[in-house]
């Protein structure tokens, strides 16, 4: 059985860093599969590469290693052109939609005039709650109820309500799960997670950011925060606290893909770098994802650039990083970085990462807790939409996949 394991571990290990090298270097017209290649900054006409498509080329690689990494490519006429399709429709007006693509911060322990006003101009996809919301238990939960009770009311939905937990970093004081380091088998971080998520839950919060699955490499931003350097720890115990998330009722974000551990600071703090090259991110820090992408309803890029790719664009706009994601059998949610980051990471204001996060693929975009940089990312996105930057059928989508989940854990 071990060597039976070690085979699998080493097959999968080598599909991962084939497909890593040919999302990096692959291209072509990949449908609704985000193409291979950064577009951050290029001007239109530099965007497009000759060459199979991204899913002919990974489909010898990804054919047979199992359900989780299965592809079904669209059928086409014989001719090889692309039937016409009908302009997508939305939910709702684009205005409408388009907010309801972003997860939203925001400042102090209670909902503030500023912070429902925008509620009631905005039906925004959800809120995060961050360490500096929470003060006991009790305050969250009436915090909480005042968001859900005033977005009913303006918009006749409820909003997603998430945590941010990862590593210690509580948004609810004296609620775990502790840092993910404590966990010292598969076992105790499924109940560590299903704690939480009860307690969670029983406040009105229905998703989480975490667990991670970033390695606690040391000198890296998850040493004293981590499961564990090893990938295959790593995987199987992320896997089980994502079950202990599930089993509790709320929807478990894991991050930070394409993971890390390795990053030369925290990116959510500073400008940060992954300078591992390609096989040793694929071999390792891409591996420690596998075992709970089958399962977790929701993944969350980096903010972090990444030398594997381009060194310069945070992976959270990076098209290869959704394709890499979405070719290893990834089919929930993909939530952005925080997009504040990556704009102290680029130079650039986070309205226009917002559009490019949107455009290379994520679902969900997140900005954290200033409401002009979130007002104006909104009115970026919709003029990006009326003028055809995005394509309604890439919000048609992301919309899809988030009602799926708001459906899944029960937020009407």
């Amino acid at each position: 059985m071990n060597r039976w394991r070690l085979a699998l571990a080493g097959l999968l290990a080598a599909a991962i860093g084939l497909t890593v090298a040919l999302v990096v270097r692959g291209s072509g017209d990949a449908g609704d599969v985000p193409e291979g290649g950064s577009s951050f900054g290029a001007a239109p006409a530099a965007r497009p590469h000759p060459g199979t498509t991204l899913l002919d080329a990974l489909a010898g690689v990804l054919a047979d290693t199992g359900p989780a990494t299965q592809r079904r490519t669209a059928a086409r006429p014989a001719d090889g052109s692309r039937r016409a399709t009908r302009p997508a429709a939305l939910p709702a007006a684009i205005p409408d939609a388009t907010a309801r693509l972003f997860l939203v911060g925001f400042g102090g322990t209670t909902a503030q005039a500023p912070l429902l006003r925008s509620l009631a101009l905005h039906d925004w996809a959800g809120y995060v709650l961050e360490r500096d919301n929470g003060r006991t238990a009790g305050q969250v939960a009436e915090l909480v109820g005042t968001l859900r009770g005033a977005a009913r009311q303006a918009h006749g939905r409820e909003p997603l309500v998430a945590a941010v937990t990862p590593g210690g970093f509580n948004a609810v004081p004296g609620v775990g799960p502790p840092a993910e380091i404590t966990a010292r088998s598969d076992r105790q971080a499924r109940e560590q997670a299903a704690a939480a998520a009860q307690t969670l839950r029983s406040l009105g919060i229905s998703m989480v950011f975490g667990p991670s699955a970033d390695l606690a490499i040391a000198g890296g931003p998850w040493a004293a925060r981590g499961f564990s350097d090893d990938p295959s720890t790593v995987a199987t115990r992320t896997a089980a606290a994502v079950a202990g998330w599930k089993g509790g009722g709320v929807a478990p974000v894991v991050g930070h893909y394409p993971g890390e551990g390795g990053a030369s600071a925290d990116p959510s703090v500073k400008q940060a770098t992954v300078g591992t090259g390609l096989q040793e991110l694929a071999n390792h820090d891409v591996l420690a994802f596998a075992e709970s992408l089958a399962d977790t309803p929701a993944v969350q890029l980096s903010a972090a650039t990444y030398v594997a790719f381009d060194g310069v664009t945070p992976a959270t706009l990076l098209p290869d990083a959704v394709s890499l994601l979405r070719h290893q059998g990834f089919r929930g949610v993909i939530v952005s970085g925080d997009l504040a980051a990556a704009s102290l990471a680029t130079g650039q204001p986070v309205s226009e990462m917002a559009v490019e996060a949107l455009k290379a693929g994520c679902d969900l975009l997140w900005i954290p807790g200033d409401a002009a940089d979130q007002d104006a990312a909104w009115r970026a996105v919709v003029r990006a939409v009326r003028s055809g930057e995005v394509p309604r059928t890439r919000v048609a989508a992301a919309l899809r996949r988030v009602a799926a989940l708001r459906k899944a854990y029960g937020v009407r």
